[in-house]
């Protein structure tokens, strides 16, 4: 019998390289492209976000975002298959955006876990490089509207 001090202990925390591999297929087989930003909107530094081609400094789309809710930005980036580009060396073709209500969990990896989506929408993009601005409104201002 081997004494308990030379037993292998293993903590709860320790991750197997089964799951992680389980993982990484997992990912790849939903072909999402994991490059998402949220903005929160509180009545103290309400949120105006735009998209902005990096080339010519136009302005591809903007959102302003109620007081109350956030703005989740999915981009989805050209690629072949199943392959995940989430690499700003590619650029992106498309944005989808939905806003949620503050308290809500927008997204954890693909499956919302409370709250539902109060707008939402896509936007076909240049596949140019972008650069994303992030406008805080005056909070009078806000209230207003």
């Amino acid at each position: 019998m081997t004494p308990s001090i030379f037993r292998t202990r293993y903590s709860r925390s320790s991750v197997s390289p089964i799951a992680v591999v389980a993982l990484v297929g997992a990912v790849l087989l939903v072909g999402c492209s994991q490059d998402r930003h949220v903005y929160r909107s509180t009545p103290l530094a309400p949120k105006s976000v735009s998209i902005v081609s990096v080339e010519t400094g136009n302005t591809l789309w903007t959102k302003n975002v109620p007081v109350g809710q956030q703005l989740m930005l999915d981009f989805s980036r050209p690629g072949g298959g199943n392959e995940i580009y989430s690499s700003p060396n590619v650029a992106p073709n498309q944005v989808k955006w939905e806003t949620w209500s503050l308290d809500a969990i927008v997204r954890h990896g693909n499956q919302r876990k409370s709250g539902s989506v109060l707008d939402s929408g896509s936007k076909d993009l240049p596949g140019e490089e972008i650069t994303i601005k992030v406008d805080i409104l005056d909070p009078e201002v806000a209230a207003a509207n």
